[in-house]
């Protein structure tokens, strides 16, 4: 699975662990609004407002990179992912890590893929 980057814009934060972003879907000439799921971490409720910081701060233009893995998304429907400083490629995990507002969720891509395999199948 190869990690993919395209840049988003933050419109806002909904869960500690949450951030609603718009990003651009060139080939359908159109944006897309999609939650994003922080991947590989479990966020203290203060990390809500470190993570506004973190965007005011790094966000070149309103935009930041969106990183995914190929569009994976969890049992809630969320794009699971990270932002990153288009400029420096900092890593809004790492700074949540670093500033104690998060912890690091080592099985968290098993998780995702276990609560997939068990979910229901969908009614034809």
């Amino acid at each position: 699975m190869g990690q993919e980057a395209t840049l988003a814009t933050v419109i806002r934060v909904t869960r500690p662990d949450t951030v609603i972003v718009r990003t651009p879907l060139p080939q359908m000439q159109t944006h897309a609004t999609v939650h994003l799921a922080l991947f590989g971490v479990d966020c203290k409720p203060e990390s809500q407002q470190e993570i506004v910081d973190w965007v005011e701060i790094h966000a070149d233009a309103g935009r930041l990179s969106m990183i995914t893995v190929e569009w994976l998304r969890d049992s809630y429907g969320r794009v699971v992912g990270d932002l990153a400083d288009p400029q420096s490629g900092e890593t809004l995990t790492s700074w949540l890590l670093g500033r104690r507002a998060a912890t690091h969720r080592p099985g968290h891509f098993e998780e995702i893929i276990s609560d997939g395999c068990g979910a229901p199948e969908p009614e034809c």
